[in-house]
């Protein structure tokens, strides 16, 4: 039996991992079907990943840029970072305006009438801890 080396199994790994999900495949599906029988799972889609509430709150209380964001999240990896800011982007929840010194984050209109929403997961958490 023909064994892959380690690097050329970690690259293919890795690129494997950075393809988004086949449509035809059961999760796709799945989540279809769910996005169809409850509109809130659509809206709840948009902060799957676990550091995209984080950078909404912080983006809420100012606009920051990548740097400030490493600061902030410490334990995230540029990778993910850079991965949960441009699904973000995606799903026109935050923009990003470039200058000469910095690219800096901010959130859209769209994301402004969340603001009750992410309120209230704040709120029902410090009232059931």
């Amino acid at each position: 039996m023909n064994t892959i080396s380690r690097p050329l199994f970690t690259f293919f790994s890795i690129l494997v991992a950075m393809t988004d999900r086949k449509e035809n495949s059961t999760n796709a599906i799945n989540e279809k079907t769910l996005q169809q029988f409850c509109n809130a799972s659509k809206t709840l889609a948009l902060f799957s990943g676990r550091w995209k509430l984080s950078i909404l709150f912080k983006l809420l209380e100012q606009d920051t840029n990548y740097s400030e964001f490493k600061i902030l999240l410490p334990q995230v990896s540029d990778r993910t970072l850079a991965k949960q800011l441009k699904e973000l982007q995606l799903d026109g929840l935050i923009q990003k305006d470039r200058s000469k010194t910095a690219s800096v984050y901010s959130l859209t209109d769209k994301s402004h009438q969340l603001k009750p929403l992410l309120a209230a997961l704040s709120e029902f958490n410090n009232e059931h801890p």
